[in-house]
């Protein structure tokens, strides 16, 4: 669905633009994934207010919005799946109680998992002269709820810490890789 109107969009915009040097794949690709974090973000806000959940929903995006940014992770095969799972998931973190020695173990692993794997990125990026911090971030978010103590951060980076294990189709295979590379 939101493929079929990202689609749409960059047709138009061809049509009033041919000679425009973006071709229709690109402007639908970009547009995509706009419309892709927008819709997220919208669902989100209004399943969390009916749940009496926003702020933590929020929350919840916030953090794998954050570090998944960071540390990569797998894709979907389709963006309309994308929004319908992201938004399941962070309505459904707040609802989740954890206690505190439990919050830490959940913690402790997800960092684990973020000094083995991070970055993981199942698609092609550039990498930018930042790249070599991207897991430092990821593991200094981790470190950060040691502190805060939140279960809604701690299970939101348990999400992003399993989305990037080499597990999925396209992920990496490999458990060493050349850390010169990062």
């Amino acid at each position: 669905m939101l493929e079929a109107l990202s689609r749409h969009i960059a047709s138009e915009i061809k049509k009033a633009d041919p000679d425009g040097p973006t071709s229709v794949e690109v402007m639908e690709y970009a547009i995509g994934i706009k419309i892709t974090e927008i819709s997220a973000v919208f669902m989100i806000a209004v399943m969390g207010w009916i749940t009496g959940h926003f702020f933590g929903a929020l929350l919840a995006l916030v953090t794998i919005m954050l570090v998944r940014r960071f540390s990569g992770g797998a894709h979907f095969s389709s963006l309309t799946l994308c929004v319908c799972v992201t938004t399941a998931i962070c309505v459904a973190i707040p609802f989740v109680s954890l206690n505190l020695d439990t919050v830490l173990i959940v913690n402790a692993c997800s960092a684990l998992v973020f000094v083995v794997y991070a970055p993981n990125h199942f698609i092609f990026i550039r990498k930018t002269k930042y790249h070599k911090y991207y897991k430092t971030i990821c593991i200094l978010v981790c470190t950060l709820n040691f502190f805060i103590q939140s279960h809604i951060i701690c299970l939101a980076l348990a999400v992003q810490a399993f989305s990037i294990l080499p597990l999925w189709k396209g992920g990496e295979r490999k458990w060493i890789r050349n850390w010169r590379e990062l």
